[in-house]
């Protein structure tokens, strides 16, 4: 075989690969389900809020627990604490202290990854 012979060979061979590549993503996309669109969110209503809250209250006071929550001043994230509502103690945070501080350091030093904040 002659090297333009082999050269012609291999073009041939690439071709029919990607011919065959073009038509199996072809089929790939064609057996690809669609995704029902998602349903929009129906707003929450305050009443069913409250009565929950108050469901939650009124086991965590048998249990001598209490639910407190508030909103991060350094990051604006909302943090729901378990305290012994004798003492004060947190029993339990979530977020916690850690993530709360290291969410800030990401916001503070996210302008040197992106020109802007959207």
């Amino acid at each position: 075989m002659k090297v333009g012979e082999v050269l012609q060979e291999a073009d041939v061979r690439i071709q029919r690969k990607a011919q065959a590549d073009r038509a199996a993503a072809a089929t790939a996309a064609a057996n690809v389900e669609r995704v029902p669109a998602a349903k929009p969110v129906q707003p929450v209503e305050v009443a069913s809020i409250e009565s929950v809250r108050r469901q939650i209250d009124t086991f965590l006071r048998s249990t001598n627990l209490a639910l407190q929550f508030r909103v991060d001043d350094a990051t604006g994230e909302m943090v729901v604490s378990v305290t012994d509502a004798e003492t004060g103690e947190v029993i339990r945070q979530v977020p916690g202290e850690e993530a709360l501080r290291m969410a800030e350091r990401i916001d503070a030093n996210i302008g040197a990854l992106l020109d802007e904040k959207v």
